[in-house]
């Protein structure tokens, strides 16, 4: 039987020292099955489901939003107070021991767990090998972006053994590999769900892009290589003729129900309406006050200043199409100002024990503490975003696919890549974003501020924001709630559970 070199990656606490006997495990895995009697279907489902992590409220989403400029989550009275945890992520005030650093670490590595099994299967077929090669890149990506050094075993080693560590540099040059081998071997895409031959070219223009900050020890960028560039524009440019991905004709039929028709997906986690609570409806429920439909848990708030670059008409943060309003009464996008109950005419009000007041949401009231005490503010500070239109048919397990990878996104990383030196045209990319309905504000794309403040309007809560400021070299910047202008925080501490690898040392400034 063939022995799999396993990474025991997330199982939290024992696990993320990566360091105890995985002797048993290699006889046996998914309760007493072993490797080579396996159904890869099985395990690559279950790396696939490793995905719906991410679209949680908390973990990776939190560290790609709420730290960045784009939202926060304050503490309202009693609510959201969470030992300070979400309060931290915004101030980027994080230690080893922080909640979410170890989801992250935890979610992402029990991705590559998973990814790992597939690929310990014997007689795995060419295309099943591709996928779960892109999978486990996906994965890594996520933890290189985060974390900088990560673990791996090699080939042949013991299991017994402490997993080895590579550098950031290191580990994106072998994610690239990974991807290049899958790419000949994965379908063109026809179901985004899966991994497909777009999908691998969007994430290899996402490292090429990224290489100058991934190469660096602390993640802030040196030069950006025109060859790297170059690479970016090569793959965007592969999707684009390959013709299976095109944008949208309404920039929201990327986030409704039946999204998953929607060309423009490059790569989503598939949701089956009434199947199953899937964590999607976290997008509707974190920001939503008590008394919205669907009731929420009165939480996310939008960046005030975030809100002010655009254009309060930008069809993008406005969606109020006839039918929204009559099944929720408000827009979708992001929420500010009065709110209304179903069919859009009758006031809402905020509790009893607040007041019974106007439930109007509003932009500069949340204080620099984020926190806020028992005020009339308390229940509707904030504006509340709303990227996905609930599915009314099931609000709980709804059929709104999760959206990783969006062919706009790949336009604009072919624009920022050709302003940072890449050969290859621009062409009609401005164009082709810009004459989208209610598409308000057509900014330059020939300028690495205006291709910023189009990333940051395009792709707002879509878990980039982050990733986008530390390569623009913003994300230390002083704001509201965060005026900590360390830039060794662009990489996240170590959990301190995984430091008993003596391959794994600290992060710098921690």
């Amino acid at each position: 039987m063939k022995k799999i070199n396993f990474i025991k990656y997330g199982l939290f606490a024992s696990v993320l020292t990566l360091g105890f006997s995985c002797s048993n495990l290699d006889e046996k895995v998914l309760d007493g099955t072993t490797l080579d009697k396996a159904d890869p279907n099985a395990i690559l489902t279950s790396a696939y489901n490793g995905l719906r992590s991410i679209e949680n409220q908390d973990g990776v989403y939190a560290i790609d939003e709420i730290s960045a400029d784009s939202m926060l989550l304050p503490t309202r009275g009693g609510d959201w107070g969470d030992g300070g945890n979400w309060l931290i992520d915004h101030s980027h005030t994080w230690t080893p021991t922080s909640r979410e650093i170890n989801t992250c670490w935890n979610n992402t590595l029990s991705g590559v767990y998973s990814c790992d099994l597939a690929l310990g299967i014997a007689g795995l077929s060419s295309e099943k090998t591709a996928e779960a090669l892109f999978l486990k890149s996906y994965y890594y990506y996520i933890a290189i972006d985060f974390f900088g050094q990560v673990p791996y075993r090699p080939a042949g080693s013991s299991p017994d053994a402490y997993p080895l560590v590579w550098t950031s540099a290191q580990a994106t040059e072998q994610v690239i590999t990974w991807l290049q081998t899958a790419l000949p071997n994965l379908p063109e895409k026809t179901d985004a769900s899966f991994a497909n031959k777009d999908a691998a070219r969007f994430l290899l223009a996402k490292l090429f892009l990224n290489k100058a900050v991934f190469e660096s020890p602390t993640h802030v960028a040196g030069s950006f290589n025109a060859a790297d560039m170059t690479q970016v524009v090569t793959y965007v440019d592969q999707i684009t003729a390959a013709g299976k991905s095109t944008l949208a004709p309404d920039y929201w039929d990327n986030f409704v129900p039946t999204n998953n028709n929607s060309a423009e997906i490059i790569f989503s986690s598939k949701n089956i309406r009434g199947v199953s609570m899937g964590p999607i409806r976290a997008r509707w429920y974190a920001g939503a006050h008590y008394n919205q439909t669907p009731s929420g848990w009165n939480g996310y708030a939008v960046m005030a200043d975030y809100y002010a670059s655009f254009d309060p008409a930008d069809r993008r943060i406005k969606n109020n199409d006839a039918s929204v309003i009559a099944a929720f009464g408000n827009p979708m996008g992001m929420q500010i100002g009065q709110q209304y109950a179903p069919g859009g005419t009758i006031a809402l009000i905020s509790r009893a024990q607040n007041g019974s007041l106007p439930l109007v949401f509003t932009a500069n009231t949340i204080p620099d503490s984020q926190t806020i005490v028992n005020t009339p503010d308390i229940e509707t500070a904030g504006i509340r975003p709303q990227k996905y239109v609930p599915d009314s048919a099931n609000i709980d397990a709804p059929e709104n696919d999760y959206v990783f990878f969006r062919y706009a996104d790949a336009l604009l990383m072919k624009a920022e890549a050709i302003a940072r030196g890449g050969s290859g045209s621009l062409g009609t990319i401005a164009t082709q974003l810009h004459s989208r309905p209610g598409i308000t504000s057509p900014i330059d794309l020939t300028t690495l501020a205006g291709i910023n403040l189009e990333r940051a309007h395009e792709l707002w809560g879509e878990g980039w924001r982050r990733n986008d400021m530390i390569r623009f070299g913003t994300y230390n910047n002083d704001r509201l709630g965060m005026h900590n202008t360390d830039t060794y925080r662009y990489i996240l501490p170590i959990p301190a559970a995984a430091l008993t690898n003596p391959n794994i040392h600290q992060n710098p400034g921690y």
